[in-house]
């Protein structure tokens, strides 16, 4: 009894023993947290070898495009004459052990292939990007900033129209008060489990009666009438919002429509920077659309003409990747830039249904 009462008035030992659990529970989480990132880290190797691989191949030359490796690498050969070591081009190998050499002054020799030093050094070959750039002709065929600008007007006021429209619909199934608003609501999320590819020769047909085709309105026009998964994202955010704002900005004088612009569509910013960032994407990469749409050779997006690149530049495949570089450096910046956003967009609209 006197042992237990003399632990009871010892604070210190149930201090020490706090500690010791503290540490332990420290280091497995600690333990816990390196085997997490190590699998993530395994997992990210597969997905990140394809890309690591074109931006090497865009920095490397066409003769050495085939080889394993890395950094881009340059075969160069020197000849030491005179005690220093001069910069030759090694021609041919020559019967005897000699190789034919061309000297820096444009003459020719042959030398024993034992005196030429041959060795590897990392040599970016930035005129892959500046034969992509600047077209071969003057034709608009292989204009790369041509189709740059074609991309980014699409994409452009696709963000614009997709945003507004599909806030317009979200808030409309959040705020208004109208029979059968349910049942129209689930009836605009069935659409989304049909496939684009079914009402795409009706699209067409429609377009071609309007006389769109081979025009930017097919890949523009659809944006600004909504989007089923986007309205949806913006009518749960909006029903997160109490509506005593709404009430307090009615009280104020403020009609629906100022109520939306003003005081709603400011607030859901994590959710249009979601949509933007989506729709951006989508129209970035679309193929489909301008393939089946766009007729003229100065009209077409980047994805399509990265297509066309590779005839045109069938045996020069760094220079194909130097393309698929530069056509995904935006969206990567632009991910990378809006990434705190675009999750608490989908965090947030998920909180209420």
């Amino acid at each position: 009894m006197t042992e237990g009462i003399r632990n009871q008035q010892d604070p210190r030992k149930h201090q020490g023993g706090a500690i010791v659990a503290s540490h332990a529970s420290w280091r497995r989480r600690r333990l816990a947290g390196a085997l997490l990132y190590a699998v993530l880290t395994l997992g990210a190797v597969p997905i990140l070898i394809p890309f690591v691989w074109m931006v090497s191949t865009s920095l490397k030359p066409k003769e050495l495009s085939q080889e394993f490796g890395i950094l881009p690498e340059v075969e160069r050969a020197f000849l030491v004459r005179e005690g220093r070591r001069v910069e030759v081009i090694p021609l041919v190998e020559t019967p005897g052990g000699g190789t034919r050499v061309r000297l820096p002054d444009g003459r020719t020799a042959t030398v024993p292939s034992s005196a030429v030093q041959r060795t590897r050094v990392v040599q970016p070959q930035w005129g892959n990007y500046a034969k992509i750039l600047s077209p071969r002709s003057r034709s608009a065929d292989d204009d790369f900033l041509r189709f740059l600008l074609n991309t980014l007007v699409i994409c452009g006021l696709s963000v614009i129209g997709q945003a507004l429209s599909s806030a317009l619909v979200g808030w409309g199934f959040a705020r208004m008060r109208f029979a059968g608003k349910n049942v129209l609501f689930l009836v605009m999320l069935a659409t989304m489990m049909v496939p684009g590819q079914v009402a795409m020769i009706p699209v067409f047909m429609i377009f071609r009666q309007l006389g769109w085709i081979d025009t930017f309105l097919p890949l523009i026009v659809p944006a600004w009438l909504g989007n089923a998964f986007f309205a949806f994202l913006y009518r749960q955010f909006f029903l997160g919002i109490p509506l005593e704002m709404d009430e307090a900005a009615t009280v104020d004088g403020a009609g629906p429509l100022w109520i939306f612009w003003q005081v709603l569509l400011p607030m859901a910013r994590p959710v249009t920077v979601t949509v933007a960032v989506f729709t951006f994407f989508g129209a970035w990469n679309d193929f489909l659309g301008p393939l089946i749409y766009l007729n003229s050779d100065h009209k077409r997006t980047l994805s399509l003409a990265l297509a066309k690149f590779q005839s045109a530049y069938a045996a020069d495949v760094p220079a194909i990747m130097a393309g698929a570089v530069l056509m995904l450096v935006p969206v990567l910046s632009i991910y990378f830039f809006s990434q705190r956003a675009l999750v608490q967009g989908m965090v947030v609209s998920g909180v209420k249904g």
